[in-house]
């Protein structure tokens, strides 16, 4: 990574333009493609966790304000919406906006959508919120530190940190990355035909380019940059330690095997190549009180 902060603002200026035209080219087959959006295992694991923080909302008193930061499609959005929640979504990608938009309103929702970088968000908004959630996106933030404490102090006392699909940094790369491309390559097969040989392309183009030294890999499609972290993992220690800095403790702490069909997914059950995890924190409403009370 650049070492000057000037540098940083800079690669991850470059970070958040590789998401916007990533997903501008693969929006309209996301739903079909991305398994966690449709496994019916894994939509019945997101609503049991979207359960469990409602049990911290029911003495509320009032509808909870949640945020979800990247809300893509609107996998998490519409079904925060359907339990009577008040959602706010920021996404990059205007396009994915437009989808999750068409999908709230046949559903009768209407959650605030907003267009632009999370990070610029974050750093200009006040809150606060009740939740502040994470969906598959933290991977793609370059400083995905710096956006998780500044999430972590835009909640309430009591307000709950969440975060699922991001990936772990593998413990063995050589077999994570070719177990990574079996995976991929049978989920091709399965839900993006047409994308098979172009993929085939893509991958030998990278195979035969320079590693770009501002971010340490070859990159020749928008992909490359846009899922920054894919490869390389997401560490949810330091994100952990962040929060309970913040005087969050935890709820709940998984890693658990992840593949993108069944079949890959059964298999690295056993091998545990590639590992996401997912993190629900809440904010400890008597330190969060007490903080205010001691400010000038």
């Amino acid at each position: 990574m650049p070492g000057s902060t000037s540098d940083q603002s800079l690669t991850g200026a470059k970070v958040i333009e590789a998401n916007v035209a990533f997903y501008l080219q693969i929006a309209e087959k996301y739903d079909h493609y991305e398994t966690y959006l449709f496994d019916p295992v894994l939509q019945l694991s997101l609503e049991d966790d979207l359960d469990k923080i409602g049990s911290y909302f029911v003495s509320l008193g009032r509808t909870p304000s949640c945020l979800e930061c990247g809300g893509g499609t609107g996998n998490l959005t519409l079904k925060m919406c359907a339990r009577g929640w008040a959602v706010t979504v920021v996404d990059v990608s205007e396009k994915m906006l437009g989808l999750l938009q068409e999908k709230a309103r046949a559903q009768g929702h209407s959650p605030t959508l907003l267009h632009g970088p999370i990070e610029r968000f974050l750093r200009t908004t006040s809150g606060p919120y009740d939740l502040v959630a994470f969906s598959s996106v933290l991977h793609h933030l370059y400083s995905y530190l710096s956006v998780v404490e500044s999430a972590a102090k835009l909640l309430r006392p009591g307000g709950i940190f969440y975060s699922n699909y991001d990936p772990l940094a593998p413990k063995s790369p050589f077999w994570a990355r070719a177990f990574d491309s079996f995976d991929t390559a049978i989920a091709k097969v399965l839900f993006d035909p047409k994308d098979v040989l172009p993929g085939i392309f893509r991958r030998l183009r990278k195979l035969s380019s320079r590693r770009d030294p501002e971010f340490g890999r070859a990159v020749v499609s928008a992909g490359d940059l846009a899922e920054f972290y894919a490869r390389t993992g997401v560490d949810d220690r330091q994100i952990l330690q962040i929060l309970q800095a913040n005087g969050f403790s935890v709820v709940e702490h998984q890693r658990f095997a992840t593949g993108r069909t069944n079949f890959t997914r059964s298999l690295n059950k056993r091998l545990r190549l590639l590992e996401s995890f997912k993190m629900i924190a809440r904010r400890s409403p008597e330190e969060t009180e007490a903080l205010v009370a001691s400010l000038p």
